[in-house]
């Protein structure tokens, strides 16, 4: 009997593992999201290491619960009710974090096409006469090489 006590805290200490590390996703997801909605350019590289090994850790974890899902037999309704949360909570923080990113990535594309467009047009052939004496409006030329201070 003592083996079915054992074994019961092994799974719910090992869903406590892997709710804590859905927790600590969520958040660093959530901080991200935050950095980049504040246009803080650098904020990806922030925690990396942390990020790498939980999403590692929590990906294997994942796998073999998924593989062999008695490994959970006996985990109490509420430790379930908390895992499906946070994974259901951890799934919404990656779809929000995948839109801030799409939103940043238009914004910024749509500057560097502003800026190439104002260069293109300064650097276009100044308006003159032709040789018939008409006016010309200039051949538009696109800009050619472009530098970003990224901290712009």
């Amino acid at each position: 009997m003592m083996l079915d006590h054992v074994e019961a805290d092994f799974v719910e200490d090992r869903a406590e593992q892997l709710l804590a590390m859905t927790q600590r996703l969520v958040l660093l997801v959530d901080e991200e999201i935050a950095a980049v909605k504040a246009r803080k350019l650098d904020a990806s590289s922030a925690n990396w290491d942390e990020k790498e090994k939980l999403v590692h850790a929590w990906r294997l974890e994942v796998a073999r619960i998924k593989a062999d899902p008695k490994q959970m037999t006996g985990l109490s309704q509420t430790r379930k009710e908390a895992l499906k949360a946070s994974a259901r909570d951890l799934e919404d923080k990656l779809q929000a974090h995948e839109r801030a990113l799409a939103a940043a990535r238009g914004v910024t594309e749509g500057l560097v096409r502003s800026i190439a467009a104002e260069i293109a047009e300064s650097r276009s052939v100044p308006v003159g006469y032709g040789a018939k004496g008409a006016v010309t409006s200039g051949q538009r030329r696109e800009a050619t090489g472009l530098t970003v201070n990224a901290k712009a």
